[in-house]
């Protein structure tokens, strides 16, 4: 399937259809039958659907994500490391965050804006990489107090 394809998909899907799409864009990754910009570009699309599920991707796919996008991390492209963050904050990856986390310290010539990116994804996600839906548990959980 090609971007604008994934591009035009409806916003909600089953998790088990965006797991298949997950593993079939991997997959083709793997087998050098994408480039690196197509392959984030449709993993972001389906992780925007994904998180419309509000359920948090199976433990098996999500680890297979993470080892790529470390792979991938790249701090000399903002871009990159923008839709990376995205991905990885949505997904709750929590080994390419890590790594993430620590580009600040290990990379002395980052750039102030991908520095800065970071440090904004840093301080949004906290302690919760691997829960996206934290905040919106906690508000569920006040709500149930009240």
């Amino acid at each position: 399937m090609e971007l604008k394809c994934y591009q035009s998909l409806p916003d909600i899907l089953s998790i088990e259809k965006i797991a298949l799409m997950f593993n079939e864009v991997l997959e083709s990754y793997q087998k050098n039958q994408r480039d690196k910009e197509i392959f984030l570009k449709i993993l972001s699309v389906l992780t925007e659907r994904q998180t419309m599920t509000y359920k948090i991707l199976a433990e098996d796919l999500r680890e297979r994500i993470d080892k790529e996008l470390c792979k991938l991390w790249n701090t000399d492209s903002y871009d990159d490391v923008d839709t990376i963050l995205y991905i990885v904050v949505n997904l709750g990856l929590e080994k390419c965050f890590t790594l993430a986390k620590n580009s600040i310290m290990t990379i002395s010539n980052l750039s102030p804006s991908i520095k800065s990116e970071i440090e904004d994804t840093i301080n949004e996600v906290g302690n919760h990489i691997l829960n996206p839906y934290h905040e919106l548990d906690e508000m569920n959980s006040r709500n149930e107090k009240e």
